[in-house]
């Protein structure tokens, strides 16, 4: 009686070692010089990386360039890792976002209570108090009230409990009862003003970027800036084609795998 072959299929094999260097590789290497490592063709290593691309498991980043895709990061679980990769797929697009309009703009995140800020781009005079890395409070930013809006309820609420808030500006909102209707109007309109309340004479917009209704970081930019003046939501419709593209990178196939749920 012969016995079932249990052997790995050398496709499998070398998908998954190509898939590792790619993941490992710490000098930059280019698709080319990995598969040449491998003793692997440029051609299969191409197609192997546009399927592990198409699947989520890698994003190209660059002419013949890969790093870890969504998929893998979620399944890792790092949530730094993630803020990482979520700021290195905007960056060029909120870099062209700010190109377009003149204006500063942040990509940031809502981590132990408060904003972290991922990017800030075209902030040229170094007038904005913001920096990447930096942590601001979430009340009294554009940001920080798209994502506190969208927070689920029993954290929202430990949140407020938090309050009175300190006021930073004569606008800031300091009352928790306050707070707790602005954060209803910014979920119910899908986007969030900062109207001076962190510093004064500093006007701001942000929506959120979302992944099946979850929302994981917001895009705010600067309406008191060079650019010609307008009223914060005139700035609405090119913030949401930019955080469209940034969903779309980030989350490629969330509507199929949504569906199939």
């Amino acid at each position: 009686m012969s016995k079932i072959g249990t052997a790995v299929p050398r496709t499998l094999t070398k998908s998954l070692i190509l898939l590792e260097r790619i993941i490992d590789d710490d000098r930059g290497l280019s698709l080319s010089a990995l598969a040449a490592e491998l003793g692997m063709s440029s051609s299969s290593a191409h197609r192997l990386a546009v399927g592990f691309e198409k699947s989520g498991f890698l994003l190209r980043v660059g002419r013949g360039h890969y790093v870890a895709g969504p998929v893998l990061l979620r399944l890792a679980g790092g949530r730094r890792d993630w803020g990482s990769f979520a700021a290195r797929v905007s960056r060029p697009i909120l870099s062209r976002l700010s190109r377009q309009t003149g204006r500063t703009v942040h990509l940031g995140v809502f981590e132990e209570n408060m904003v972290t800020y991922l990017l800030k781009i075209g902030d040229r005079k170094g007038q904005i108090v913001s920096r990447e890395g930096m942590q601001l409070e979430a009340y009294c930013s554009g940001i920080g009230k798209v994502l506190l809006s969208h927070l689920p309820a029993h954290q929202r609420d430990a949140y407020l409990a938090t309050g009175p808030f300190v006021g930073l500006t004569p606008t800031t909102i300091t009352s928790a009862a306050a707070l707790r209707r602005e954060l209803d109007a910014v979920r119910v309109q899908g986007y969030a003003i900062d109207d001076e309340e962190l510093v004064p004479g500093l006007i701001c917009i942000a929506a959120p970027i979302a992944r099946a209704g979850d929302v994981v970081a917001a895009v705010s930019m600067i309406v008191t800036q060079d650019g010609g003046p307008c009223t914060p939501t005139d700035l609405l419709p090119p913030i949401r084609r930019a955080i469209g593209e940034i969903e779309a990178r980030l989350f490629p196939y969330s509507d199929e795998a949504d569906q199939t749920a």
